[in-house]
């Protein structure tokens, strides 16, 4: 028996259709591009970071709830990861600062990943070292461990000097998953905006010991994620912004210099 002709090959015809679907693929994303640049030339030259964390969540959560049963919703997330930190760079370049104790592989892995291939990533020896030179860069973001551990690596109690007062914690790694995440991108300039089922992040000086009387009597809902002397890291359920009313209320009942440092939102 003669074989087939080669047109009426199963396998030929998927891989030819690939292609197709790849060729409108190609031409989708030069058009996102070309509406990026469009955006970024809308911004002008801004000052502060060009990260919406707020807006970025919202994004994925729409398509890995319209994405189909049968496609990964991992596989979305990375495609648009990739998007994204395309997007940013048009806007800024972005230097990405890594370091402050979890294993430098799995901070680098985590940071690419969100940052995309074509961000500048620096190693630095430790925590202040990365602070500090996310502070001193424009538009810089740094990726380091959650701020949860105590002990060697404790790192989050410096956001309470001075010089890092402008840097804030926007988001969390893996953005997918439950419990404690493994690292935080810090940055200065990006706002701090409700995205839904947001968690907030404070510090404050609880030397007496009133932090659990100060949630009861705001009626939040919060604890403790770590103490370092009378320096205490408070994690709060919701978007709390630095003008609520009800972080006054925690500040009379014994928490002081309490305000902000942070605030995210997982898928």
């Amino acid at each position: 028996m003669s074989e087939a002709p080669l047109e009426d090959d199963p396998l030929e015809r998927a891989r030819r259709a690939i292609d197709a679907v790849d060729d409108r693929l190609l031409a989708l994303i030069a058009e996102r591009a070309a509406l990026a640049a469009e955006i970024a030339a809308a911004k002008g030259k801004s000052e502060g970071s060009p990260m919406r964390p707020a807006r970025e969540i919202a994004m994925l959560r729409r398509l890995a709830a319209a994405a189909p049963d049968s496609l990964d919703k991992g596989l979305v997330l990375a495609i648009w990861r990739a998007l994204i930190a395309d997007n940013l760079r048009r806007q800024k370049p972005i230097e990405v600062f890594t370091g402050g104790g979890l294993d430098h592989v799995r901070l680098y892995d985590l940071a690419r990943k969100h940052f995309g291939a074509g961000v500048r990533m620096t190693r630095c020896e430790d925590a202040r070292g990365t602070l500090t030179r996310t502070v001193e860069t424009p538009a810089a973001a740094a990726v380091m461990p959650y701020p949860g551990r105590a002990g060697a690596g404790m790192w989050w109690p410096m956001l309470s000097e001075r010089r890092f007062r402008d840097a804030a914690i926007v988001a969390v790694l893996p953005m997918q998953g439950e419990g404690d995440p493994e690292a935080c991108v810090i940055t200065c300039g990006a706002p701090l905006e409700a995205a839904g089922g947001d968690t907030t992040l404070c510090l404050a000086q609880d030397p007496h010991f009133r932090l659990v009387r100060a949630l009861n009597e705001s009626r939040m809902q919060g604890r403790e994620v770590a103490r370092a002397a009378t320096a205490v890291l408070i994690q709060l359920d919701g978007y709390v912004g630095a003008e609520d009313p009800r972080l006054m209320t925690m500040a009379r009942e014994g928490l002081d210099l309490l305000r902000v440092v942070g605030c995210y939102a997982r898928l």
